[in-house]
């Protein structure tokens, strides 16, 4: 078969449009397409910053939230001395929370984010252990070295033997020693430490003296002779002394007390006021002066009072005892459990109504009349006693009303006709004993010695039972 001759290109492929060729350029940059160019770029930029900012925002809200977490469980470890424990303890408790946090976050940026937050905020959680944990560990440090020293001196006050109070202050200078080498707090602390001992204990001395013969020389012999104003001032010499003769003399000055000493007491005045340390300085000066003029004063007005308050509240007690008695008395004449004829529960129950009505009275007088001496409330509790009995005795239970002073004044109820009665032997002989004399008498119907008043309970009493008849 004959050959079909094929044509082989020699050139390449061009996307140019036939026609003619020119010289001619354009730049890439002035095509609308290209002018878009930089803001299309701007437009990816600002997306790709507010993803990152949105995720940020993310990130720290929940970084807040664990913050919030963190600082519940640094608060509770704040009185952790153990600062190895006290990271263990927050490690335990914080990183499940933590894990169980990161669970539920998808973003993958976020997360990280979230993981390099919580990072950062634990080794500042770490310090802030470690600074509490040192700061728990001084605290508990310094209250039992304090706390140590406070029994020390109870057990120095409590002894007079000098062997065991040298013994003591050895123990004191061992002690602060010790709690100034572990705490690394130099010479001068330790010096300082030992002239607060020096300090407490000379003053702790001082208190046993005052009360004891020549307390002020005892007293400034011993602040001599461990030069106490060297380590001492005298301001804080001064009103601890002070104080201390203020406490003496308010515990013997108890105005009523009977184991009150006010003597005593006038003599601790007047011996602080003249009291000066032993290089001059006066106790009572400055500020204390005044306050002292105030405690002089008082101390003088109620050794005045005392006496007669001792007196009253000691007759108070002695009639006490004396009206208990008469009241006894009373109860016994209506009521007796071995005496077939007084032990029926009518009896039992007059008896209790009596000694009701007795201390009601009792207590009245005794608030109407402060002032009156023994011999007087003596005679008031048998006079009472026996008008009482009187009252009493010939009357049914039933027809005795409660006891009160103003809304039912006689408290007793009887027939016109036995008033009556009463009157007519009341009329032929005053002096015997009646019934209405007993009435006048125990409701305060008296003439100005203090007889019953027969006339002016009648005047009162007859109205009252014949309203009573009527109603």
């Amino acid at each position: 078969m004959p050959k079909i001759p094929t044509f082989t290109a020699q050139g390449r492929p061009t996307a140019e449009t036939t026609g003619v060729r020119s010289n001619i350029s354009i730049s890439p940059t002035s095509t609308v397409a290209a002018r878009l160019l930089p803001a299309a770029n701007q437009l990816s930029n600002y997306a790709i910053k507010k993803r990152d900012n949105t995720e940020k925002l993310e990130a720290n809200k929940t970084l807040l939230e664990l913050k919030a977490e963190q600082e519940k469980i640094i608060f509770s470890q704040r009185d952790n001395p153990n600062d190895e424990e006290s990271i263990n303890n927050y490690k335990t408790q914080f990183t499940p929370i933590l894990e169980k946090t990161l669970s539920t976050i998808k973003n993958r940026r976020v997360k990280e984010l979230i993981k390099q937050g919580a990072d950062l905020e634990n080794s500042e959680s770490i310090y802030h252990l470690k600074t509490n944990s040192f700061k728990a560990y001084e605290k508990q440090s310094n209250k039992v070295y304090n706390d140590k020293m406070n029994i020390g001196v109870n057990k120095y006050k409590a002894t007079d033997n000098p062997i065991l109070k040298v013994k003591y202050k050895q123990e004191f200078y061992r002690d602060a020693e010790e709690f100034n080498k572990e705490h690394m707090l130099g010479a001068n602390d330790l010096k300082k430490r030992k002239e607060a001992i020096d300090s407490v204990l000379l003053l702790a001395d001082a208190d046993s003296f005052i009360g004891l013969p020549n307390a002020e020389q005892q007293i400034n012999n011993l602040d001599q002779s461990l030069k106490g104003d060297s380590f001492l001032s005298n301001e804080d010499f001064n009103k601890n002394i002070y104080d201390s003769y203020v406490a003496k003399i308010n515990s013997l000055a108890v105005e009523g007390d009977p184991g009150a000493d006010y003597d005593e007491a006038i003599r601790l005045t007047n011996e602080l006021e003249k009291f000066k340390r032993y290089n001059g300085s006066a106790v009572v000066s400055g500020k204390r002066e005044q306050s002292f003029s105030v405690l002089k004063e008082k101390i003088l007005g109620e050794s005045i009072r005392h006496e007669d308050k001792v007196t009253k509240i000691q007759q108070g007690n002695r009639f006490f005892e004396y009206s208990k008695g008469q009241e006894k008395i009373m109860q016994a004449t209506f009521y007796n459990q071995f005496d077939a004829s007084l032990n029926k529960a009518a009896n039992k129950e007059k008896a209790f109504e009596a000694g009701q009505e007795y201390n009601i009275r009792i207590d009245e007088y005794l608030s109407s009349n402060p002032d009156a001496t023994y011999p007087e409330q003596q005679q008031f509790s048998r006079e009472l006693r026996m008008n009482i009995i009187n009252k009493y005795q010939d009357i049914d239970v039933k027809k005795i009303t409660a006891f009160n002073l103003t809304s039912n004044k006689f408290n007793v109820v009887r027939e016109t006709a036995d008033v009556l009665k009463l009157k007519q032997e009341y009329d032929t002989d005053p002096k015997q004993p009646n019934m209405l004399k007993t009435l006048a008498k125990l409701n305060g119907y008296v003439d100005k010695k203090g007889n019953p008043d027969v006339g002016a309970l009648l005047n009162d009493y007859v109205p009252i039972l014949q309203q009573r008849e009527q109603n």
